[in-house]
C-alpha cells in the first residue's frame, strides 16, 4: 500500500493561507498466485415491484456472474418474495454446474421481504466466511421493502453489523423506480460498492466492474485520522466518507482498497495568518491504519503517520492534479444542489447551479478525458433541466454519478443507467 500528498495553496485576504491537500491510497496488485478467494451470497428479489424488465435484467446479472466466478469460489443465491428461498447452499463451481440455469428459472412472486433474504444471505456467507478473502452480499433489488424489517435505519443497521465479522454488502439497483437512498446507506454501511442497472445489457459492464475490484483487494477497513496543526484550522474533508468527531480529530472510514482503483481524500485548510512566515508551517497530521492483505494470503494491520507541512514564505502553489480533483467534486455538488431545486419545482435555479460547474470546467485544463466527459455530462443535464424534462432516470443516474465521485469511484457508462443519452 503506498500514499501520497499533494498540495495546493494559496493566499487569502488576512494574510493566511487557503490549503487543499489531497491524500491519495493506493494498493498493490496481487499476484496471479495469490488470487482473492471469494464467499459471495446473491441475494436477489423476485417480489412484484421487480416484475417484467427489472427481474429479467437482475437474473441475467445474477447469471452471468456465477459463470464469470473462478471454479474455486464459493457461492450461493437466495431468492426471495414475501418467503425466502436458498436456490443454491454455498458452493465451489466444481459443484454447480447448473446453477446459472437455476437462476434463470427464478419467477415473480408477492410482496418483498428484503431483510429475510438479506438475513438468509448473511447466514450462508458465515457459515463458510474465508479468512483473507472477501466475504459479501450481493443485494439484487428494487430496494421497496414491505414484509419483515421495513424502517431504512434498521436495514441499513443489518449491514453495519455485519461488517464487524467481516461481511460486506454490495447493492445493486434495477429498474426507473428503485429505492436509491436506502440501496445507497445499506452499502455505505455494509462498506460495499452501490450501482444502477437499468437495462438487462447494462449487466455485463456492472459485474464486470465488481469483480474486478474484489479481485484486486489489496487492504481493507482504511481509517483515516485528521488533526489540524498547530498552525491551522481544520475546514472540512471534501470527500463525503462517514465520518465522525472525537475533539479535535475527525475520523473518516474510506473502506475498502483496491489496486485498480486508489482511494483520494481532499481535505482543506486555513493557515493562520502569524504564520505566513515561517519557513515550515505545520497544516495537519495524518494517522492512516488498513488491514493489508500479504502475500500467501495473510492480513496484517498497518498505521501510516503522515505529517502535512508547508513553506508559506514561498507563496501560493496551485497543483493540477488537486485542481482536478476540486472540479469534480464541484460538478458532484452542482448534481447535488441541482436535484434539490429540481425537488422544489425550481427547474431555473438547478440549471443555474449546473452553469455555474459547466463554467469552471470550461475554464479548466484542455485535454483531460475525465473533465471533457464531465462537462458534456453537465451540459447534456442542463439541457434538461432548462426544457424542465428531467425524467426519474435521470435523476437516479445523477445521484449515482454524484456518490461514485463523492467516494472516489470512477464512474463510467457501463456502471450506470443514462437515460435519454446512451
Amino acid at each position: 500500500m503506498k500514499t501520497s500528498i499533494l498540495i495546493d495553496h494559496e493566499p487569502v485576504a488576512d494574510g493566511g493561507f487557503f490549503v487543499r491537500a489531497l491524500l491519495r491510497i493506493e494498493g498493490d496488485p496481487p499476484k496471479a498466485d495469490d488470487r482473492v478467494p471469494l464467499n459471495l451470497s446473491l441475494v436477489l428479489d423476485r417480489s412484484g415491484s421487480m416484475a417484467g424488465e427489472p427481474l429479467r435484467a437482475a437474473i441475467s446479472a445474477a447469471a452471468m456472474l456465477v459463470r464469470r466466478l473462478h471454479m474455486d469460489d464459493v457461492v450461493s443465491v437466495v431468492a426471495y418474495d414475501d418467503e425466502v428461498e436458498v436456490v443454491a447452499k454455498p458452493a465451489t463451481g466444481d459443484e454447480q454446474e447448473e446453477l446459472a440455469r437455476q437462476i434463470e428459472g427464478i419467477t415473480v412472486g408477492g410482496m418483498t421481504n428484503l431483510s429475510g433474504g438479506w438475513l438468509r444471505g448473511h447466514d450462508l456467507v458465515a457459515e463458510n466466511r474465508r479468512e483473507g478473502g472477501v466475504n459479501r452480499i450481493l443485494l439484487l433489488t428494487d430496494g421497496h421493502a414491505n414484509r419483515g424489517i421495513t424502517a431504512p435505519e434498521q436495514l441499513i443497521g443489518l449491514t453495519r453489523a455485519a461488517t464487524e465479522v467481516g461481511i460486506s454488502t454490495t447493492t445493486i439497483g434495477f429498474g426507473p423506480g428503485y429505492d436509491e437512498d436506502l440501496l445507497q446507506a445499506m452499502a455505505d454501511a455494509g462498506r460495499g460498492g452501490t450501482y444502477y442497472i437499468e437495462h438487462a445489457d447494462q449487466a455485463s459492464g456492472v459485474f464486470e466492474e465488481e469483480l474486478e475490484g474484489l479481485l484486486s483487494l489489496a487492504a481493507q477497513n482504511i481509517r483515516i485520522g485528521i488533526r489540524p496543526g498547530k498552525d491551522a484550522d481544520f475546514v472540512r474533508v471534501v470527500h463525503q466518507y462517514p465520518s465522525h468527531a472525537d475533539g479535535d480529530e475527525l475520523t473518516i472510514e474510506v473502506g475498502d482498497l483496491y489496486a485498480r482503483e486508489p482511494r483520494r481524500v481532499l481535505m482543506e485548510f486555513l493557515l493562520r495568518p502569524e504564520s505566513s512566515d515561517a519557513k515550515e508551517a505545520a497544516v495537519a497530521h495524518i494517522t492512516l491504519t488498513a488491514h493489508v492483505l500479504t502475500e500467501g494470503g495473510g492480513v496484517q494491520l498497518h498505521t501510516i503517520d503522515l505529517p502535512i507541512t508547508l513553506t508559506p514564505e514561498e507563496g501560493g502553489k496551485a497543483d493540477p492534479t488537486v485542481r482536478k480533483e476540486v472540479l469534480l467534486l464541484e460538478a458532484a455538488e452542482a448534481r447535488e444542489v441541482a436535484l434539490e431545486a429540481q425537488r422544489r419545482g425550481d427547474y431555473r435555479g438547478g440549471s443555474a447551479k449546473l452553469r455555474e460547474a459547466i463554467v469552471h470546467l470550461e475554464a479548466g485544463p484542455s485535454g483531460d478525458a475525465e473533465l471533457t466527459e464531465e462537462l458534456e455530462d453537465l451540459l447534456a443535464m442542463d439541457t434538461q433541466f432548462r426544457q424542465e424534462q428531467v425524467a426519474e432516470g435521470d435523476i437516479k443516474y445523477m445521484k449515482q454519478r454524484m456518490y461514485d465521485t463523492h467516494r472516489s469511484r470512477s464512474s463510467s457508462k457501463g456502471r450506470i443507467g443514462r437515460t435519454g443519452r446512451e
